[in-house]
């Protein structure tokens, strides 16, 4: 089975805390986020998200194959397959 593989390499976070800073102005519409490089990477942690093909994702494909068929068959007859099938 074909599976998709994303990874994600993220550090340790374990308290958040205001900034220090006396140069960021400070009132109620102002928003400070600050990040650091970290240098020590025991910290680090790999998460892996991954996706398997399912049976889902097969009607997906075989509606996705229909729609360009049918568009393909519109385009050089000049109708689509629903009305060659059923009269409508």
């Amino acid at each position: 089975m074909a599976h998709q593989t994303t990874k994600y390499i993220t550090a340790f976070v374990p308290f958040l805390t205001p900034d220090a800073s006396s140069q960021i102005p400070r009132d109620n519409n102002t928003a400070t986020l600050r990040l650091y490089v970290q240098r020590d990477p025991s910290d680090w942690r790999v998460s892996i998200d991954y996706r398997e093909k399912s049976v889902l994702s097969g009607i997906s494909v075989i509606g996705g194959l229909w729609t360009f068929a049918n568009g393909v068959f519109a385009t050089i007859f000049g109708t689509t397959f629903w009305w060659v099938l059923f009269g409508e």
